[in-house]
């Protein structure tokens, strides 16, 4: 508490946290978190939904019993430390004798209850000092065997993801191959032909083209003799020809890597045992915390019993016999009146406000805060809002102990940067179509998905209204309809079905037209910290409102579902920028439903390879005329694109992979946009829609300047993006403030006021 009020005063202390024990399993993150967590008076965990929480909380714990240390373990509700209590409590652990679940007044007189003055029989945990010298050896050996073998599932896991989303962008780029009127040579795979090199005879292609030239001699020979590029009639096609071959050879190679590595990497981790390697260390862990609990208790027969009056008279007798203590934060200071724990444990941090959140920390001499800063904070109502204004309206007071700005996560993390912060990146609980959406929209694809793509149907679905004015206050019975008729007959096969809404009166009027045991109904901030075989999102409004596209309830509610997620919304256009929009498109690209729009989807992967690929080769050659303005452009976008995750951006995409349909052009037009030479310099775009965002331009001085031909081409560049609704941002190389011009479009875009 000292801490947290005069940071400056008071800094955090670290320690030694020494060997530590894994009597619930872990993984790499996990296994930092608990080293961070017992060596650091405060340390942060930001856990995303499915990442392992609770049982990092639990490996926390394991570690400070065998170091005879208190726990207090809170949070905003009961919910969150009964989980803690039902896992220690199994038939597995027999654990919960260690606790006392206390806090509010029914909990105590629960406790004093449900004492039996006995301890359960714990000779079988008896261990010698050799036998616990052993196991402790033995502990860290399968520590650090596991740590090395990380890596490699890590790897697995992000290769399959890497190879689900290649075949999925296959699938459009050889619709687009039908579109054409290209005739592409048979790809032979016993080249050795690496991606290096494709995107090398790319760029080489493009400079060509830039150049009105036909491509050399030496190209050809680089390429068939020295690359294994071998099909000599390729090198008798136009550029445009042989460009979209190297692009058809780079998902065919890349696949080819990703299928080759996926299989090393399973015989690697098949070979080596992790699965039980991870066995080994559960089990050794969970007969070491055992031993040490019988050097504690096993030696005594008869167990004091409590009264309700010796929870607050003889307050620290009760904390030595129940080292572990569960309590809501609002309780934390009056479970054990006068207490000061070893170490407190903050779960769902983001729901805690800041004043209960100060009074838990004041219990204890250290802390650990777990949450998620991407979900639902805690509630303020009005009230309480405007009082708390008033106050640091009056008051010098920092804006990180702000009670109406800030979760008690988010101040944390505001006033003690030095504590250290781990995320929980390995993610089990979604199929990863369902949490690939959160992954990339809302935590920038740092999360490592760990669940398997095994081709399931009806992994995601939308279900449109038809187009109207069919919500009635907060209800929307059309909606409901289409839940009974479409959805759940879908969905319904799954044994745990929930049905999330955003308002109160749509989840109560779905709950009466809805008689189905299988079927839970609720509203988001219900549902948090819960999940379903399958989720069901109505969104109630014709068009979705700031209310219910808020990103933290859509996170909440698309992570809930672990096998199917079905959309349910209005048949109305929703806004392209919104949260909502963003997750339709997102189900419909993965669902290859093919839209006859007059705009092409970016090709994700292919163009990103290429730009990496092109700017590594501009850096390497400073010399070259058009690489210093398009290198400084490009490193300044990239910064800017920091606050924007779901954004990416991509260098010379040409327009005749941007433009679908060129019904609104005229011939001038379309023959430009066939050229090609005539791209983009830069194209930013939802890395989840894959839908353009905005196109830039950089343009020379001499170069473009009216009364050129380039001129001429700008021009009519500029009517074409116009037409198809691109929004384009020109800035010559001899202008200023270019960054300030792109922070303010996005900053537009992101906010809906474009």
């Amino acid at each position: 508490m000292a801490s947290y009020i005069n940071p400056e005063k008071h800094k955090l202390r670290t320690f030694d946290s020494g060997n530590l024990i894994f009597p619930f399993g872990g993984n790499s993150s996990q296994f930092k978190a608990v080293a961070n967590a017992l060596s650091n008076q405060v340390s942060i965990i930001q856990g995303p939904p499915g990442t392992g929480k609770t049982q990092t909380i639990l490996n926390i714990i394991a570690n400070l019993l065998v170091a005879d240390k208190s726990v207090q373990v809170v949070s905003n509700n009961n919910s969150a430390t009964l989980n803690v209590l039902e896992k220690l409590s199994s038939t597995s652990y027999k654990l919960d004798f260690l606790i006392a679940p206390l806090g509010c007044a029914k909990n105590k007189t629960a406790f004093v209850e449900s004492q039996t003055g006995n301890y359960p029989s714990l000779a079988g945990w008896k261990l010698d000092m050799a036998q616990q010298s052993d196991l402790k050896t033995k502990i860290q050996n399968r520590v650090h065997e596991l740590s090395a073998m990380f890596s490699a599932q890590e790897r697995l896991a992000q290769a399959r993801i890497d190879l689900d989303s290649l075949n999925l962008e296959m699938k459009y780029f050889d619709q687009y191959l039908s579109e054409s009127e290209l005739t592409l040579p048979k790809i032979n795979f016993q080249t050795g032909v690496d991606i290096e090199k494709i995107m090398q005879l790319w760029r080489e292609c493009l400079e060509f083209s830039e150049r009105n030239r036909a491509i050399s001699l030496w190209f050809k020979i680089k390429g068939a003799l020295l690359w294994g590029i071998a099909d000599w009639s390729l090198y008798k096609k136009d550029i445009p020809t042989i460009t979209t071959f190297l692009q058809n050879l780079f998902y065919h190679v890349r696949r080819k890597e990703l299928t080759t590595e996926i299989a090393e990497l399973d015989t690697q981790l098949t070979r080596t045992n992790a699965k039980s390697k991870m066995a080994e260390l559960t089990e050794f862990s969970m007969t070491y915390l055992r031993a040490k609990l019988f050097e504690r208790y096993g030696n005594k027969n008869e167990r004091q019993m409590f009264s309700q009056d010796d929870l607050w008279k003889n307050a620290n007798m009760v904390l030595e016999e129940y080292p572990i203590v569960l309590s809501t934060t609002f309780s934390s200071c009056s479970c054990l009146p006068g207490v000061t724990y070893d170490y407190l444990i903050m779960d769902e941090a983001s729901q805690v406000d800041i004043a209960t959140g100060a009074l838990a920390f004041s219990c204890a001499k250290n802390a650990v805060v777990v949450g998620d800063l991407k979900q639902l904070p805690n509630v303020v109502t009005q009230e309480i809002r405007e009082r708390c204004d008033e106050i640091f309206n009056s008051y010098r007071l920092s804006q990180d102990y702000s009670f109406t700005k800030n979760s008690f996560l988010k101040s944390i993390c505001g006033i003690l940067c030095d504590a250290p912060q781990t995320l929980l990146r390995e993610h089990y609980r979604c199929h990863p179509k369902i949490i690939g959406f959160c992954n990339q929209k809302f935590y920038n694809n740092e999360l490592i998905i760990m669940t398997e793509d095994k081709g399931e149907k009806d992994t995601l679905a939308v279900f449109k209204t038809v187009e109207g004015n069919h919500q009635r206050g907060r209800v929307n019975q059309r909606q409901i309809d289409v839940i009974r008729n479409e959805a759940l007959p879908l969905f319904g096969k799954e044994q745990e079905t929930g049905i999330i809404a955003p308002y109160r009166a749509q989840a109560d009027a779905i709950s009466e037209q809805v008689v189905d045991s299988r079927v839970e109904v609720d509203t988001v901030h219900k549902f948090q910290g819960r999940e379903k075989n399958a989720i069901l999102l109505t969104t109630v409004d014709n068009e979705v409102t700031a209310f219910s596209d808020d990103p933290y309830m859509l996170n909440v509610a698309v992570s809930r579902a672990k096998k199917q997620l079905g959309l349910v919304v209005s048949g109305n256009e929703q806004p392209r920028d919104s949260n909502i929009g963003d997750l339709i498109s997102y189900i419909e690209y993965n669902n290859f439903k093919i839209v006859q729009s007059e705009i092409r989807s970016v090709f994700d992967l292919l163009y990103r390879q290429y730009t990496d690929a092109r700017i590594a080769f501009l850096k390497s050659h400073p010399s070259k005329k058009q690489s210093v303005a398009e290198v400084i452009m490009y490193d300044k976008i990239v910064e800017i694109l920091t606050h924007y995750p779901a954004l990416y951006v991509v260098i010379h995409k040409p327009l005749n992979a941007i433009i679908n349909d060129v019904h609104l052009l005229n011939d001038d037009e379309r023959k430009y946009v066939r050229q090609p030479n005539s791209h983009l310099d830069f194209l930013i775009y939802s890395k989840i829609s894959k839908k353009p965002i905005v196109a830039i331009e950089v343009d020379g001085f001499n170069y473009h300047k009216p009364g050129t031909r380039q001129h001429e081409r700008d021009k009519m560049k500029n009517r074409i993006l116009d037409l198809y609704g691109i929004p384009l941002l020109r800035f010559p190389t001899n202008g200023s403030e270019e960054c300030i011009k792109i922070e303010q479009f996005l900053t537009k875009y992101a906010t809906g006021r474009l």
